[in-house]
């Protein structure tokens, strides 16, 4: 299948599970048409009137005059490039270059169409930007690591894994036939100033806390059925009680739950409530998709053409995408003390009815088991603390307030990657726990 890009068309949120798979993406030319109008009309009006990055400085810098050469656009990018840190998924990478592209469908842009095709030809070419993690603010843009990218694609400068192999950017758009695209006045700014790269976290992540969620409840239905849980918690009259989807989509993953006790009124909360706290994370995991399309599919650079007329605005500011980063680490942080506790509880001989610790004639069982699952909760929990309110006054006083969405949406990162390792000790220790009443050492 081909993934179409156009003019005013936004995708499901499934497409970004196509991109990572290798579909081959196609601009429209509605969409090539639309772009070179804008671009003609902003052309038209700086000829008129000072229009930011036209020829000029940036930031603070902004009443300071520039050269309209290709130099001074390579030169933006160039000293935007300036990230650290170890290098970003390449899976980040590429949403991010599919995200650019699609905030351009909107055909707002003062680029030419020719930028949103070399785009996709690096998407197609699997010409992948190796960027650094660490840079963005989330506010005029994610400047830094959108400066990487772009040098990469449109420069050749910096490096790329280009068909499994890491390469330098001029070798891997050489391997592909693409010449080195000089920029026009004002492209290298546009193409930058933008929130795709902080989306694309977000998407990256929320593609990974979908999967290891499910796994989780996967996991969770075993350690229910060894903790001897009481059906009637689990029931579908439960889904009735609460009119989040989150809850019965979450019972609806429990279905076929077996449950044997007959003399325990109640579940401890860590089970019993296993529905409703998996429940809010899914319904943020949707609202987190909702967020992460309507951020694709809008224009978020500065200026912007509109209605025949160039408009200058904060639309690149990604308070959307800081909010939810912080919302799902708080969700995912809640799911962490759940998970920790029914790993305690496996190790209860009395609610499982096996050995304490699961220690069958060994010195401890499995009770370290239960002090892995507290440390990584710990971690969780201190990565819970809100990112997008530690605001921080950059470039002067020009821009004093900023979201911090990138850094907020990379810790993400590192949040479903501790919640897949904490699912991986409630795994092991319901492994055991079901060997040994199988009849296993």
């Amino acid at each position: 299948m081909t993934i179409l890009v156009d003019l005013g068309v936004c995708p499901g949120f499934d497409v970004f599970r196509r991109v990572l798979g290798g579909e081959e993406v196609t601009v429209g030319d509605g969409l090539v048409k639309a772009l070179d109008t804008a671009r003609s009309i902003f052309e038209s009006e700086a000829s008129r009137r000072r229009i930011y990055g036209y020829c000029s400085g940036l930031g603070a810098l902004m009443d300071r005059s520039g050269v309209c050469s290709p130099e001074w656009e390579h030169s933006v990018l160039v000293e935007h490039a300036v990230g650290v840190g170890p290098l970003a998924p390449p899976e980040v990478s590429r949403l991010f270059l599919f995200v650019r592209l699609l905030q351009m469908s909107q055909g707002l842009e003062p680029v030419r169409g020719l930028l949103a095709l070399r785009i996709a030809d690096a998407l197609n070419s699997g010409i992948t930007p190796l960027v650094p993690v660490r840079g963005s603010l989330g506010a005029s843009g994610d400047l830094t690591p959108s400066a990487h990218a772009f040098l990469c694609i449109f420069r050749g400068v910096g490096l790329a894994l280009h068909r499994g192999s890491r390469v330098g950017c001029s070798e891997a758009l050489k391997a592909e036939g693409l010449e080195v695209v000089e920029l026009k006045p004002g492209e290298a700014l546009a193409l930058i100033n933008n929130t795709a790269w902080s989306t694309a976290l977000l998407a990256y992540s929320t593609l990974r806390l979908e999967d290891v969620i499910a796994r989780s409840l996967n996991v969770a239905r075993s350690t229910l059925e060894l903790c001897r849980c009481v059906e009637e918690h689990y029931g579908g009259a439960v889904s009735k009680v609460k009119r989040h989807p989150g809850v019965g989509l979450a019972l609806k993953m429990l279905d076929g739950l077996k449950c044997d006790n007959a003399s325990r009124l109640q579940d401890p909360y860590s089970l019993r409530c296993t529905p409703f706290i998996y429940g809010a994370l899914l319904d943020l995991i949707e609202f987190s998709k909702d967020v992460v399309l309507r951020e694709a599919c809008s224009t978020t650079t500065n200026p912007i053409v509109v209605d025949g007329r160039v408009v200058h605005s904060c639309a690149f500011y990604s308070i959307h995408v800081a909010i939810i980063s912080d919302m799902l680490a708080v969700g995912v942080a809640h799911i962490a003390n759940a998970i920790e506790r029914r790993v305690v509880q496996l190790l209860r001989g009395d609610i499982t009815g096996l050995p304490d610790f699961l220690a069958v004639g060994t010195p401890v069982g499995s009770m370290i088991d239960g002090y892995v699952a507290a440390s990584i909760t710990a971690r969780l929990r201190a990565l819970a603390t809100p990112h997008s309110i530690h605001s921080l006054p950059v470039s002067g006083m020009q821009e004093d307030v900023v979201p911090h969405a990138g850094e907020a949406a990379l810790r993400l990162i590192e949040v479903v990657e501790l919640l897949e390792e904490l699912v991986d000790v409630e795994e092991r220790v319901a492994a055991k726990a079901l060997s040994i009443k199988g009849g296993g050492s």
